[in-house]
């Protein structure tokens, strides 16, 4: 039997990476993604049970054919759940797709009711929402996911020496603890602009119509909270004429994110070479090569990078999309939609793979202290002792030490970790900073934790009550 080979690399290693790196980077080589409004199914039938339950409380349709609707919506979303449910390209989009399911079922005399007081405008910013808040809370998870590993191992590398650089040349002694803990804290301020977005845009847009309201008087407030919005949209042109908005502003989120994954992928990468054999990343997170036997690339750190060229240039799409819209539905605006689903789709498992390359890591101790005696790294805090001992103005000292490093003196080359006790300013490596430092991101870490349960409870309580609703209904 002949042999068959799945895999041109990794022989060589003790452990191979996981289905979800693998897949990760691999991107979409060998898959496809779904249509962009079947992922937006389950959002639309949500919303079709919300405004029916209206329609009904208001009295602008019978109870009798509302009971009907939703015993048909709840049949179609249970096929929906179980994935028999398939759009058909023919009927253009995910709610023709339904209302011709319902249709087909109840009849034109109950299932034509549905659509009234809405259009798809509203229908479709309202699906996109719903759709942007789930996906929203999904990244803070994983950032806070990201966040907790940071803080984690910063504690445990707080006083490890570490050579801080500028300008990729030496510049001061710091802690390896120190770096881990100012990228958690670039973690936990992208979590605070996804919460920022949230605050921002969770605003129901449904009865708005196709951007001027109706005649019909529809409870907007209710169906806000049906769903789980703060409250309705103030303005009912607004959402419809600016239906990039959201989209951009959770694509700049995101962007913001990756550019700060990279720089942290960047700094792995460098810091695993041979050069500078300061970490080994584990074979999980790493990948071969087809034609060299020795090779363990950075693969999944990498296509980090590629994937945060890849955000920037959604986010110029969806931002050029929003510049030249006249009042009401622009019809290019459609194309928002898939811009956003990409770069969601394309991001989301990046923090937890960082993670995974952080947690595996092994950490060359030693190296890193030893690169403290090099570049005379010390010479700045050389500097500042002169200036605090002998009230040398700063510019005189600066001279004798740059004379110092002229002459290549030994007398700048201090012991990492005296540099680092000497390290008083907050926010520094310093003990007595990091330990302030690592207490207060634990401290917003847990806060962003109950910030996330708390929303993610809000969803749960909004649909409880559309279900009670459905049920008085249904009677």
């Amino acid at each position: 039997m002949k042999k068959q080979i799945n895999k041109l690399w990794g022989t060589a290693f003790n452990q191979q990476p996981s289905e979800a790196v693998l897949a990760f980077t691999a991107g979409r080589d060998v898959v496809s993604v779904p249509p962009a409004d079947a992922v937006l199914l389950p959002y639309d039938v949500w919303v079709d049970k919300a405004h029916c339950v209206m329609l009904a409380k208001t009295g602008i349709i019978p109870v009798a054919d509302a009971g009907k609707i939703l015993a048909g919506l709840l049949e179609l979303e249970k096929l929906v759940i179980k994935g028999k449910f398939h759009l058909e390209p023919s009927k253009e989009d995910v709610h023709t797709n339904i209302e011709s399911w319902l249709t087909k079922k109840l009849g034109i005399e109950v299932a034509g009711k549905l659509h009234t007081a809405r259009s798809r405008n509203d229908q479709i910013v309202t699906d996109m929402k719903l759709y942007l808040k789930d996906q929203m809370l999904m990244y803070v998870s994983n950032g806070t996911g990201l966040a907790q590993t940071l803080i984690k191992l910063a504690e445990i590398y707080k006083a490890v020496s570490f050579p801080g650089f500028t300008h990729h040349q030496h510049a001061m002694v710091t802690t390896f603890g120190h770096v881990l803990a100012g990228f958690a804290t670039m973690i936990i301020r992208d979590i605070e602009r996804f919460e920022g977005w949230y605050k921002l845009h969770n605003q129901s847009p449904l009865g708005n119509s196709v951007a001027y309201g109706t005649s019909f008087p529809i409870n907007k407030k209710l169906t806000a909270e049906l769903l789980g919005f703060d409250g309705p949209d103030l303005n009912s042109m607004d959402a419809i004429t600016n239906r990039w908005e959201p989209e951009a502003d959770f694509a700049f989120a995101i962007t913001i994110l990756m550019n700060h994954l990279s720089l942290i992928a960047e700094t792995l990468i460098l810091l695993a070479t041979s050069e500078f054999d300061m970490i080994k990343l584990a074979d999980a997170f790493s990948t071969g090569s087809s034609i060299m036997p020795q090779k363990k690339n950075p693969d999944p750190l990498e296509v980090i990078k590629g994937k945060t060229a890849f955000a920037q240039g959604q986010l110029v799409s969806l931002l050029a999309i929003g510049k030249a819209n006249f009042i009401g539905y622009n019809r290019d605006s459609q194309w928002t939609k898939y811009i956003i689903m990409d770069l969601i789709n394309e991001c989301k498992l990046a923090p937890v793979v960082l993670a995974g390359v952080l947690e595996t890591m092994t950490v060359n101790a030693d190296v890193m202290e030893k690169w403290c005696h090099k570049g005379f790294i010390a010479a700045t805090t050389v500097m500042e002792q002169i200036i605090q001992n002998s009230h040398m103005p700063m510019r005189e000292a600066k001279v004798k030490v740059e004379q110092l490093v002229k002459t290549g003196s030994d007398k700048l080359d201090l012991d990492p970790k005296k540099v680092i006790s000497l390290t008083k300013s907050f926010g520094g490596p310093g003990k007595n900073s990091m330990k302030t430092a690592l207490k207060k991101l634990k401290k917003k870490l847990s806060s962003h934790k109950t910030w996330l349960l708390q929303k993610q409870k809000e969803k749960e309580h909004a649909q409880e009550l559309l279900w009670k609703h459905i049920q008085t209904i249904s009677k």
